[in-house]
């Protein structure tokens, strides 16, 4: 008796889960979602061909708020500034490791090619900028530029 009772349980328990999972999907794929930050508007399609597939997501809409045409975009932050003691690094690191302190002579964002005065000899190089207090010597020297 037990075992017809344990059986009637587990047939219904699994009809409530498959028919809780077949109504979240429906609803997930007839959702539309709005971006909080571009104000996109997104919907999640899955394809039916594929059901083990994941989901994309498909524009659906623009934003809503109009464009502004003087809107400008942030401006990176300076890692490196004018007159910062940074420590550069060799950019050939197969064969040696080498680091020099330097003083850094322009602004610099990650990534941004600045000049330097290295410490001990006095000499401009040219470096790129890793992180703050930090960068790689690209290999440009000399009084020229």
């Amino acid at each position: 008796m037990t075992f017809i009772v344990d059986t009637l349980v587990c047939v219904l328990m699994l009809f409530c889960v498959s028919a809780a999972g077949a109504s979240a999907v429906h609803v997930t794929c007839d959702a539309e979602q709005a971006d909080p930050i571009s104000g996109l508007h997104w919907q999640v399609v899955s394809d039916p061909r594929h059901p083990a597939a994941p989901p994309r997501l498909t524009l659906m809409r623009g934003s809503d708020q109009p464009s502004e045409k003087g809107k400008q975009l942030p401006r990176p932050m300076v890692c490196v500034r004018a007159g910062d003691h940074v420590l550069l690094r060799g950019n050939n690191n197969d064969l040696s490791a080498m680091s020099l302190e330097a003083t850094a002579l322009e602004n610099g964002t990650r990534g941004a090619r600045v000049r330097a005065r290295v410490a001990v000899t006095g000499a401009l190089v040219e470096m790129i900028v890793l992180d703050a207090r930090a960068g790689v010597l690209s290999g440009k020297a000399g009084p020229g530029w």
